[in-house]
């Protein structure tokens, strides 16, 4: 394809751009907990995203979904209680909420790109924490969710996992979060196959920490501790020390591979000039670069616009198909007379199968963001000039 869906491509990298990798695999201690003078990835990592997303600490995780499971467990969250989520998201999201016994209650859009903060005032009931999910490299802006939690005294969760790099008019992604949590799987901005993080201050991840870390106490990074009357029960959900460093090596050249993306993506756009709507966030300079979106006249447009691209070799994907509340899983789940009874997403229901996106990473070539735009062009009947 011209434009994969992938932002990290290890056969294009030299071995300059990959110091932790090329150090881990020299010395080959693919375990978190490093047993020589090497400074872990992992603990590099950690203490990158930690300042990145303007944190006091953070843990690595083995992938996204597992960090908004762990960030709920260490907030307290728990049976009964009620998650305010994106109703545009992925399943994971609510699924997370769900798997610790909470009931994720959607938040619709207000428009594209935007949550209807009406939600967090009619909710019906007792909320436990509000989880606001960014959309490939477009931040969802979080200041008005923000004050509103503070109002309510409950914890603010900014899902980053497609938001990386990425800025509203209210800041970073991530930055106004009590707790951040973001993704290194293979379509991430940064990429190690799978793996996670969770950002937030230092009691509750020291919390997720012994979660993801066998429930033990690790006395100055040593051996694990059981008998400590802080060791809970829990499960091993460590990242390993490989994904750590390709995903270290990656948040190090995170600005130039911004940069480069941002270019192409006004390459792509001044050749689709006004011929083509373009479905902007409301700070389209803060964007990653690394999505395209648009929005297709109906359910079926979309299908047909992808069929039409994929058979000019150019990536175009429905970001979501659905909402949580859409899935079989979820009408089967315990959770259906909670979900019946909720207010139903109406406008994230309708425009959740059109919004589309078409991925152009920093690996495509002048030539290839034309041919891109060209198959876009081809193919714009299919999409929508408003909405």
């Amino acid at each position: 394809m011209v434009n994969p869906h992938q932002f990290f491509d290890l056969p294009s990298e030299s071995p300059d751009t990959l110091p932790y990798f090329h150090s881990v695999l020299g010395d080959g201690q693919l375990f978190r907990y490093v047993e020589s003078d090497r400074e872990s990835a992992n603990t590099a990592l950690e203490r990158h995203f930690a300042d990145y997303f303007g944190k006091e600490a953070a843990v690595a995780v083995a992938n996204g979904t597992v960090g908004l499971r762990l960030a709920l467990q260490a907030a307290g969250v728990g049976p009964g209680d009620r998650v305010l989520v994106s109703a545009y998201s992925f399943i994971a999201c609510a699924m997370a909420v769900a798997s610790v016994g909470a009931v994720p209650v959607p938040m619709d859009m207000d428009k594209p790109l935007t949550v209807d903060t009406t939600a967090v005032k009619a909710a019906g009931g007792a909320v436990a924490a509000v989880m606001v999910v960014h959309v490939q490299g477009h931040a969802v802006p979080a200041g008005r969710l923000r004050e509103l939690c503070d109002a309510l005294g409950v914890p603010l969760i900014e899902d980053v996992c497609q938001g990386v790099g990425a800025a509203s008019p209210d800041g970073r992604a991530g930055r106004l979060a009590d707790i951040a949590v973001t993704s290194f799987q293979q379509s991430k901005q940064i990429a190690s196959g799978e793996g996670g993080l969770v950002a937030g201050g230092a009691e509750l991840i020291e919390r997720v920490y012994r979660l993801s870390d066998l429930g033990a106490v690790r006395h100055g990074g040593g051996l694990p501790d059981w008998d400590d009357e802080r060791a809970v029960l829990a499960d091993n959900l460590r990242l390993t020390e490989l994904q750590a460093a390709l995903a270290m090596d990656q948040a190090l050249a995170l600005d130039d591979t911004l940069a480069r993306q941002r270019v192409n993506r006004a390459r792509l756009r001044e050749a689709l000039g006004s011929a083509v709507t373009v479905l902007d966030s409301e700070h389209p300079a803060g964007d990653a670069g690394s999505h395209t979106l648009f929005v297709a006249r109906t359910a079926l447009d979309a299908q047909r616009f992808c069929e039409a691209l994929k058979a000019e070799s150019v990536v175009a994907r429905v970001v979501w198909k659905k909402t949580f509340r859409e899935y079989g899983v979820f009408r089967r789940s315990g959770l259906a007379d909670e979900l019946s009874s909720q207010r139903w997403p109406k406008t994230a229901v309708a425009l959740g199968p059109r919004i589309l996106s078409v991925p152009v990473s920093k690996y495509v070539p002048e030539s290839g963001v034309a041919r891109v735009a060209e198959a876009v062009l081809n193919h714009r009947h299919h999409l929508a000039r408003e909405w």
